[in-house]
Protein backbone atom coordinates (compact mmCIF):
# COMPACT_ATOMS: atom_id res chain seq x y z
CA UNK A 1 0.00 0.00 0.00
CA UNK A 2 1.45 3.13 -1.10
CA UNK A 3 2.37 5.62 1.57
CA UNK A 4 0.51 8.78 1.67
CA UNK A 5 2.80 11.60 2.10
CA UNK A 6 1.40 14.67 3.64
CA UNK A 7 2.65 17.64 1.86
CA UNK A 8 3.38 20.43 4.27
CA UNK A 9 3.64 23.79 2.67
CA UNK A 10 6.08 25.88 4.41
CA UNK A 11 6.70 29.47 3.52
CA UNK A 12 10.06 29.77 2.11
CA UNK A 13 12.27 32.79 2.41
CA UNK A 14 11.67 33.59 -1.18
CA UNK A 15 7.95 33.63 -0.55
CA UNK A 16 8.40 35.95 2.33
CA UNK A 17 10.52 38.11 0.18
CA UNK A 18 7.79 38.39 -2.36
CA UNK A 19 5.21 39.26 0.22
CA UNK A 20 7.27 41.96 1.91
CA UNK A 21 7.55 44.21 -1.17
CA UNK A 22 3.86 44.17 -1.63
CA UNK A 23 3.16 45.17 1.91
CA UNK A 24 5.85 47.82 1.68
CA UNK A 25 4.30 49.41 -1.37
CA UNK A 26 0.94 49.45 0.37
CA UNK A 27 2.37 51.13 3.45
CA UNK A 28 4.18 53.72 1.31
CA UNK A 29 0.96 54.58 -0.53
CA UNK A 30 -0.95 55.00 2.72
CA UNK A 31 1.79 57.19 4.14
CA UNK A 32 1.76 59.45 1.11
CA UNK A 33 -1.96 59.92 1.50
CA UNK A 34 -1.75 60.70 5.21
CA UNK A 35 1.23 63.12 5.26
CA UNK A 36 -0.35 65.97 3.20
CA UNK A 37 -3.43 65.88 5.34
CA UNK A 38 -1.34 66.14 8.49
CA UNK A 39 0.52 69.32 7.21
CA UNK A 40 -2.73 70.98 6.37
CA UNK A 41 -4.07 70.40 9.85
CA UNK A 42 -0.91 71.72 11.51
CA UNK A 43 -0.96 74.81 9.36
CA UNK A 44 -4.60 75.49 10.04
CA UNK A 45 -4.05 74.97 13.75
CA UNK A 46 -1.43 77.71 13.73
CA UNK A 47 1.70 75.59 14.18
CA UNK A 48 3.43 76.37 10.93
CA UNK A 49 6.82 74.97 10.08
CA UNK A 50 9.71 77.28 10.76
CA UNK A 51 11.42 78.48 7.60
CA UNK A 52 14.62 80.46 7.91
CA UNK A 53 14.95 83.16 5.26
CA UNK A 54 16.15 86.81 4.88
CA UNK A 55 13.90 89.36 6.58
CA UNK A 56 11.93 91.29 3.95
CA UNK A 57 12.30 95.15 3.76
CA UNK A 58 8.97 96.72 4.63
CA UNK A 59 8.41 100.20 3.09
CA UNK A 60 6.41 102.84 4.98
CA UNK A 61 2.99 103.34 3.46
CA UNK A 62 2.53 106.49 1.38
CA UNK A 63 0.77 109.29 3.26
CA UNK A 64 -2.89 109.21 2.72
CA UNK A 65 -4.95 112.26 1.82
CA UNK A 66 -6.21 112.44 5.40
CA UNK A 67 -2.64 112.59 6.82
CA UNK A 68 -1.63 115.31 4.38
CA UNK A 69 -4.65 117.41 5.30
CA UNK A 70 -3.92 116.96 8.99
CA UNK A 71 -0.35 118.12 8.44
CA UNK A 72 -1.55 121.16 6.46
CA UNK A 73 -3.95 122.02 9.27
CA UNK A 74 -1.30 122.23 11.98
CA UNK A 75 -2.27 124.72 14.73
CA UNK A 76 -1.54 128.31 13.63
CA UNK A 77 -2.86 131.82 14.32
CA UNK A 78 -4.72 133.74 11.63
CA UNK A 79 -5.25 137.52 11.78
CA UNK A 80 -8.32 138.69 9.87
CA UNK A 81 -8.92 142.45 9.58
CA UNK A 82 -12.45 143.79 9.34
CA UNK A 83 -11.10 146.50 6.99
CA UNK A 84 -7.72 147.67 5.74
CA UNK A 85 -8.55 151.23 4.61
CA UNK A 86 -10.19 154.10 6.49
CA UNK A 87 -11.11 157.20 4.47
CA UNK A 88 -11.85 160.31 6.54
CA UNK A 89 -13.14 162.06 3.44
CA UNK A 90 -12.91 165.86 3.42
CA UNK A 91 -11.57 167.30 6.66
CA UNK A 92 -10.47 170.73 7.82
CA UNK A 93 -6.81 171.73 8.30
CA UNK A 94 -5.42 171.04 11.76
CA UNK A 95 -8.46 169.03 12.87
CA UNK A 96 -8.27 165.96 15.12
CA UNK A 97 -9.56 162.69 13.66
CA UNK A 98 -10.02 159.17 15.06
CA UNK A 99 -10.11 155.75 13.38
CA UNK A 100 -10.37 152.11 14.44
CA UNK A 101 -9.15 148.90 12.77
CA UNK A 102 -10.72 145.75 14.23
CA UNK A 103 -9.30 142.23 13.78
CA UNK A 104 -9.99 138.68 14.96
CA UNK A 105 -7.75 135.66 15.48
CA UNK A 106 -9.58 133.10 13.35
CA UNK A 107 -6.78 130.56 13.69
CA UNK A 108 -6.46 127.68 16.14
CA UNK A 109 -3.34 128.92 17.97
CA UNK A 110 -2.56 132.09 19.99
CA UNK A 111 -1.85 135.23 17.94
CA UNK A 112 1.12 137.21 19.33
CA UNK A 113 1.76 140.84 18.34
CA UNK A 114 5.47 141.53 17.77
CA UNK A 115 5.42 145.16 16.56
CA UNK A 116 3.07 148.08 15.89
CA UNK A 117 4.44 150.64 13.40
CA UNK A 118 2.87 154.10 13.23
CA UNK A 119 3.71 157.14 11.08
CA UNK A 120 3.99 160.92 11.34
CA UNK A 121 0.93 162.70 12.67
CA UNK A 122 -0.61 159.43 13.92
CA UNK A 123 -0.73 158.13 17.50
CA UNK A 124 -1.83 154.50 18.01
CA UNK A 125 -3.34 152.81 21.07
CA UNK A 126 -5.11 149.60 22.03
CA UNK A 127 -2.55 147.22 20.53
CA UNK A 128 1.12 146.90 21.40
CA UNK A 129 4.00 144.47 21.08
CA UNK A 130 3.72 141.43 23.34
CA UNK A 131 -0.07 141.22 23.40
CA UNK A 132 -1.55 137.75 22.78
CA UNK A 133 -5.02 136.99 21.38
CA UNK A 134 -6.52 133.52 21.88
CA UNK A 135 -8.28 131.71 19.00
CA UNK A 136 -11.56 133.49 18.37
CA UNK A 137 -10.51 136.57 20.35
CA UNK A 138 -10.77 140.05 18.78
CA UNK A 139 -8.83 143.30 19.17
CA UNK A 140 -8.76 146.80 17.72
CA UNK A 141 -6.00 149.22 16.77
CA UNK A 142 -7.24 152.72 17.59
CA UNK A 143 -5.54 155.85 16.32
CA UNK A 144 -5.62 159.62 16.60
CA UNK A 145 -4.66 161.70 13.57
CA UNK A 146 -3.95 165.43 13.56
CA UNK A 147 -4.48 166.87 10.08
CA UNK A 148 -1.90 169.12 8.50
CA UNK A 149 -2.60 172.82 8.17
CA UNK A 150 -1.80 172.63 4.47
CA UNK A 151 -4.58 171.68 2.01
CA UNK A 152 -4.21 168.60 -0.16
CA UNK A 153 -4.51 164.80 -0.18
CA UNK A 154 -3.14 162.73 2.69
CA UNK A 155 -2.24 159.02 2.90
CA UNK A 156 -0.64 157.28 5.88
CA UNK A 157 0.25 153.58 6.29
CA UNK A 158 0.35 151.60 9.53
CA UNK A 159 1.57 148.05 10.18
CA UNK A 160 0.99 145.29 12.73
CA UNK A 161 3.52 142.45 12.78
CA UNK A 162 2.61 139.14 14.40
CA UNK A 163 3.34 135.40 14.39
CA UNK A 164 0.66 134.74 11.76
CA UNK A 165 2.58 132.52 9.29
CA UNK A 166 0.56 133.70 6.29
CA UNK A 167 0.10 137.37 7.22
CA UNK A 168 3.24 138.24 9.13
CA UNK A 169 2.73 141.99 8.44
CA UNK A 170 -0.79 143.38 8.30
CA UNK A 171 -1.02 146.74 6.52
CA UNK A 172 -3.65 149.40 7.15
CA UNK A 173 -4.13 152.75 5.38
CA UNK A 174 -5.80 156.00 6.38
CA UNK A 175 -6.45 158.76 3.90
CA UNK A 176 -8.20 162.10 3.69
CA UNK A 177 -8.55 165.25 1.65
CA UNK A 178 -7.65 168.35 3.64
CA UNK A 179 -9.90 171.18 2.52
CA UNK A 180 -9.57 174.78 3.77
CA UNK A 181 -12.46 175.92 5.94
CA UNK A 182 -11.10 179.43 6.53
CA UNK A 183 -9.60 181.62 3.85
CA UNK A 184 -7.10 184.27 4.92
CA UNK A 185 -5.71 187.16 2.91
CA UNK A 186 -2.88 187.94 2.54
CA UNK A 187 -1.22 184.53 2.88
CA UNK A 188 2.16 186.22 3.58
CA UNK A 189 2.93 189.64 5.05
CA UNK A 190 5.60 191.86 3.48
CA UNK A 191 6.91 194.28 6.08
CA UNK A 192 9.31 197.26 6.00
CA UNK A 193 11.15 198.80 8.91
CA UNK A 194 11.05 202.30 7.39
CA UNK A 195 7.27 202.33 6.83
CA UNK A 196 4.54 203.32 9.24
CA UNK A 197 3.45 200.26 11.23
CA UNK A 198 5.98 198.34 9.08
CA UNK A 199 3.50 198.57 6.21
CA UNK A 200 1.43 195.73 7.74
CA UNK A 201 -1.82 195.10 5.86
CA UNK A 202 -5.12 194.00 7.38
CA UNK A 203 -5.68 190.23 7.65
CA UNK A 204 -9.15 189.17 6.44
CA UNK A 205 -10.47 185.79 7.66
CA UNK A 206 -13.47 184.29 5.79
CA UNK A 207 -15.47 181.11 6.51
CA UNK A 208 -15.68 178.97 3.35
CA UNK A 209 -18.47 176.71 4.62
CA UNK A 210 -20.66 179.48 6.02
CA UNK A 211 -20.18 178.52 9.67
CA UNK A 212 -19.48 181.47 11.99
CA UNK A 213 -16.36 181.53 14.14
CA UNK A 214 -14.43 183.81 16.48
CA UNK A 215 -10.76 184.62 17.12
CA UNK A 216 -9.37 183.42 20.43
CA UNK A 217 -5.63 183.98 19.98
CA UNK A 218 -3.01 185.91 17.98
CA UNK A 219 0.73 185.17 18.29
CA UNK A 220 3.79 186.21 16.26
CA UNK A 221 7.50 185.32 16.43
CA UNK A 222 9.20 187.18 19.31
CA UNK A 223 6.02 189.23 19.78
CA UNK A 224 6.97 191.40 16.78
CA UNK A 225 3.29 191.70 15.77
CA UNK A 226 0.08 191.95 17.80
CA UNK A 227 -3.62 192.44 17.05
CA UNK A 228 -6.70 193.52 18.98
CA UNK A 229 -9.77 191.24 18.82
CA UNK A 230 -12.93 190.39 20.75
CA UNK A 231 -13.14 186.60 21.42
CA UNK A 232 -16.90 186.85 22.06
CA UNK A 233 -17.72 188.09 18.57
CA UNK A 234 -18.70 185.38 16.04
CA UNK A 235 -18.98 186.03 12.32
CA UNK A 236 -18.34 184.43 8.94
CA UNK A 237 -15.76 187.17 8.20
CA UNK A 238 -13.37 188.84 10.65
CA UNK A 239 -10.79 191.56 9.92
CA UNK A 240 -7.64 191.87 12.06
CA UNK A 241 -5.31 194.87 12.07
CA UNK A 242 -1.74 193.83 13.00
CA UNK A 243 0.30 196.22 15.17
CA UNK A 244 4.04 196.09 14.42
CA UNK A 245 6.93 196.49 16.85
CA UNK A 246 9.63 197.93 14.56
CA UNK A 247 12.55 197.26 16.87
CA UNK A 248 11.59 193.61 17.31
CA UNK A 249 11.06 193.25 13.58
CA UNK A 250 14.61 194.50 12.98
CA UNK A 251 15.88 191.63 15.10
CA UNK A 252 13.46 189.10 13.62
CA UNK A 253 13.12 189.81 9.93
CA UNK A 254 11.44 186.45 9.27
CA UNK A 255 8.72 184.86 11.32
CA UNK A 256 5.28 183.29 11.61
CA UNK A 257 1.85 184.46 12.77
CA UNK A 258 -0.61 181.98 14.30
CA UNK A 259 -4.27 182.87 14.69
CA UNK A 260 -6.37 180.57 16.89
CA UNK A 261 -10.04 180.15 15.92
CA UNK A 262 -13.23 178.53 17.21
CA UNK A 263 -14.31 177.10 13.84
CA UNK A 264 -15.09 173.37 14.42
CA UNK A 265 -12.99 172.26 11.44
CA UNK A 266 -10.29 174.92 11.52
CA UNK A 267 -8.75 175.50 14.90
CA UNK A 268 -6.01 177.82 13.64
CA UNK A 269 -4.36 179.37 10.60
CA UNK A 270 -0.70 180.29 10.12
CA UNK A 271 0.91 182.80 7.82
CA UNK A 272 4.52 183.88 7.37
CA UNK A 273 5.93 187.37 7.39
CA UNK A 274 9.12 188.79 5.87
CA UNK A 275 10.77 192.05 6.80
CA UNK A 276 12.86 193.87 4.24
CA UNK A 277 15.82 194.59 6.45
CA UNK A 278 17.31 198.05 6.39
CA UNK A 279 20.75 196.74 5.42
CA UNK A 280 22.03 193.61 3.77
CA UNK A 281 25.32 192.04 2.62
CA UNK A 282 25.99 190.30 -0.70
CA UNK A 283 27.76 187.41 1.08
CA UNK A 284 26.35 186.24 4.40
CA UNK A 285 29.11 183.61 4.54
CA UNK A 286 32.74 183.62 3.36
CA UNK A 287 34.13 180.21 2.32
CA UNK A 288 37.91 179.64 2.02
CA UNK A 289 39.91 176.66 0.72
CA UNK A 290 43.55 175.50 0.63
CA UNK A 291 44.51 177.64 3.61
CA UNK A 292 47.98 177.64 5.14
CA UNK A 293 48.54 178.64 8.75
CA UNK A 294 49.84 182.20 9.06
CA UNK A 295 49.36 183.07 5.37
CA UNK A 296 46.61 185.72 5.02
CA UNK A 297 44.02 185.83 2.23
CA UNK A 298 41.74 188.70 1.20
CA UNK A 299 38.03 188.81 0.42
CA UNK A 300 35.61 191.65 -0.44
CA UNK A 301 32.05 192.04 0.85
CA UNK A 302 29.47 194.70 -0.05
CA UNK A 303 27.09 196.21 2.53
CA UNK A 304 23.98 197.87 1.05
CA UNK A 305 21.02 199.95 2.17
CA UNK A 306 17.73 198.38 1.02
CA UNK A 307 15.96 201.73 1.44
CA UNK A 308 18.50 203.76 -0.52
CA UNK A 309 19.46 205.75 2.57
CA UNK A 310 22.86 207.15 3.41
CA UNK A 311 24.64 205.35 6.25
CA UNK A 312 28.02 205.00 7.91
CA UNK A 313 29.94 201.97 9.14
CA UNK A 314 30.89 202.47 12.76
CA UNK A 315 33.16 199.46 13.34
CA UNK A 316 34.26 196.05 12.01
CA UNK A 317 35.54 193.25 14.26
CA UNK A 318 35.80 189.47 14.40
CA UNK A 319 34.97 187.25 17.35
CA UNK A 320 38.28 185.32 17.22
CA UNK A 321 40.51 188.07 15.84
CA UNK A 322 41.45 186.23 12.64
CA UNK A 323 39.71 188.77 10.37
CA UNK A 324 40.50 192.47 10.08
CA UNK A 325 39.32 195.30 7.82
CA UNK A 326 42.11 196.54 5.51
CA UNK A 327 40.10 198.73 3.13
CA UNK A 328 36.65 200.22 2.59
CA UNK A 329 35.18 202.34 -0.13
CA UNK A 330 31.76 203.95 -0.53
CA UNK A 331 29.63 203.95 -3.68
CA UNK A 332 26.34 205.79 -3.23
CA UNK A 333 24.36 203.93 -0.55
CA UNK A 334 26.67 200.93 -0.28
CA UNK A 335 30.12 200.10 1.06
CA UNK A 336 32.78 197.75 -0.29
CA UNK A 337 34.75 196.17 2.59
CA UNK A 338 38.05 194.30 2.07
CA UNK A 339 38.90 191.77 4.79
CA UNK A 340 42.25 190.14 5.50
CA UNK A 341 41.86 186.69 7.00
CA UNK A 342 44.87 185.05 8.67
CA UNK A 343 44.42 181.31 9.37
CA UNK A 344 45.70 180.40 12.84
CA UNK A 345 47.98 177.45 13.55
CA UNK A 346 46.23 174.10 13.74
CA UNK A 347 45.36 173.13 17.27
CA UNK A 348 43.80 169.73 16.50
CA UNK A 349 43.40 167.17 13.73
CA UNK A 350 40.31 168.99 12.53
CA UNK A 351 41.75 171.17 9.75
CA UNK A 352 38.98 173.77 9.74
CA UNK A 353 38.91 177.39 10.87
CA UNK A 354 35.87 179.50 11.62
CA UNK A 355 35.11 183.04 12.74
CA UNK A 356 32.31 185.59 12.66
CA UNK A 357 32.75 189.15 11.38
CA UNK A 358 30.47 191.78 12.89
CA UNK A 359 29.78 194.99 10.93
CA UNK A 360 28.14 197.64 13.08
CA UNK A 361 26.16 200.32 11.27
CA UNK A 362 26.01 203.71 12.94
CA UNK A 363 22.60 203.90 14.58
CA UNK A 364 22.58 200.46 16.19
CA UNK A 365 22.14 197.79 13.48
CA UNK A 366 24.80 195.03 13.45
CA UNK A 367 25.32 192.65 10.53
CA UNK A 368 27.02 189.25 11.02
CA UNK A 369 29.12 187.51 8.35
CA UNK A 370 30.24 183.91 8.94
CA UNK A 371 33.80 183.00 7.85
CA UNK A 372 34.76 179.33 7.37
CA UNK A 373 37.93 177.85 5.83
CA UNK A 374 39.68 174.53 5.14
CA UNK A 375 43.44 174.01 5.30
CA UNK A 376 45.52 172.81 2.37
CA UNK A 377 45.93 169.07 1.98
CA UNK A 378 43.41 168.31 4.70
Amino acid sequence: MAKRHDVKQTATPWGRAQLQPAWGLLLLFVTLLVLPLGCQEETSSGTAPVVEAESPVISAPAPTETAASQEAEAPAPKMVLAKTVHDFGEIGPGTAQEARFEFTNEGNAPLKITQVHSCCGVVTRGVKAGQVYKPGESGALELDYRASTQPGSMTRNLYIRSNDPKLNTASMTIKATIVPRIKYDPVRLKLFTNAENAGAKEIVLTSLDGRPFSVKGFRATAGALKADFDPTVEATEIVLKPIADIERLKRNNRGRIRIDLTHPECQSVSLLYDVLSEFTVDHEQIMLFNLQAGQPVKREVWVMSNYEKEFEIESVSSQKGTVKLVDQRKQGTRYGLTFEITPPALESERAVMSDVVEVKIKGGTTLSIACRGFYQGK
